[in-house]
């Protein structure tokens, strides 16, 4: 499994449309390239961390189609950056997940 960190700047007052778009971004990445899906968080300094799984490196770095309909959903995201792209900060093999669904019922 393969970690992707990415942080985005967005436009001020476009946070709910950068919202929007990526989710209905990431959904198309999912469904068409392979990924495991992705989460996103929001920093104190307002911008938007993403944390993204793939199955590997292979997969993530695979050649991707965009149809004209998905590419406009993308651009309509990327439209409401600052810097225009997202920037990958790092990509990051797993070692050990000991993520849970639900807290721990303690009795």
């Amino acid at each position: 499994m393969l970690a992707v960190l990415l942080e985005f700047k967005v436009k001020p007052g476009a946070e709910n449309k950068f919202v929007e778009y990526w989710e209905k971004t990431t959904d198309i990445i999912y469904n068409n390239f392979g990924s495991l899906g992705s989460k996103l968080h929001k920093a104190d300094n307002g911008r938007f961390v993403a944390y993204a799984q793939w199955p590997s490196l292979e997969v993530y770095e695979s050649e991707q189609g965009w149809s004209e309909q998905n590419s406009i959903i993308r651009e309509k995201m990327r439209a409401t950056l600052v810097s225009g792209k997202p920037a990958i900060l790092n990509k990051l093999p797993l070692v050990s997940d000991l993520t849970k669904e639900k807290p721990c019922e303690i009795e």
